[in-house]
């Protein structure tokens, strides 16, 4: 069985460095490269073959959340796994609708454990650590994500990255008027009024599978 190759993603050099040691002791893994910002990631991950990037959030150019968007939309089946010290709620829904496929904060798992959740996440599962908490609505949760479009997703994950109407239409190259037609037909099928609750409801669909 071939080395899952990892792709390490964070500003600070020692953390890189720690994460490195201890992956690289692991059996059938490999540290395939690493970046300190997001841009430097995006760039060289075009050509540099890795199954999972560990991200960090906070970086001098673009955050981890927004990394994982253009990632995803570059390479849509490479696998993010966030590793931070951001215990936020806020930016852990954020992630996950972005398409990162698992959210770890330090203080809340062992080096093991991090092993653990990159190989769940190579094989397509999806890890929290903390748990999510996530409130749920029994009426959201009768309507499936299935009856929105592909755009419709599209424009969801960008909302969860914090962007607004004018940079969701600058990133799909459509009217900005289209984009807020877009987002009145996801609260309609949802069955929410605000992008919080769209996002709420993503995540409860996420992690009720």
């Amino acid at each position: 069985m071939s080395a899952i190759r990892i792709f390490l993603v964070d500003d600070n050099f020692v953390a890189r460095r720690g994460l490195r040691t201890v992956l690289e002791s692991e059996d059938g893994m490999q540290v395939a490269g690493e970046a300190s910002s997001g841009t430097e990631a995006i760039k060289r991950l075009l050509s540099c073959p890795a199954d999972v990037v560990l991200m960090d959030v906070r970086m001098p150019d673009i955050d981890g959340v927004e990394t994982t968007v253009e990632l995803l939309r570059r390479i849509p089946n490479i696998r993010v796994l966030i590793a931070t010290v951001m215990d936020d709620p806020t930016v852990h829904m954020s992630a996950m609708l972005a398409g990162a496929s698992g959210y770890m904060v330090y203080g809340h798992f062992t080096p093991e454990e991090l092993v653990d959740g990159i190989k769940a996440v190579a094989s397509g599962e999806m890890v929290s650590a903390p748990p999510l908490p996530v409130a749920c609505d029994a009426e959201l949760m009768a309507v499936s994500l299935e009856s929105l479009t592909q755009r419709e997703k599209e424009i969801l994950r960008l909302i969860a990255a914090g962007r607004d109407n004018r940079e969701i239409a600058a990133v799909l190259k459509i009217e900005e008027k289209t984009v807020k037609n877009h987002i009145n037909s996801i609260y309609s099928k949802l069955g929410v009024s605000s992008r919080k609750e769209a996002i709420y409801f993503m995540l409860s669909r996420m992690f009720d599978e």
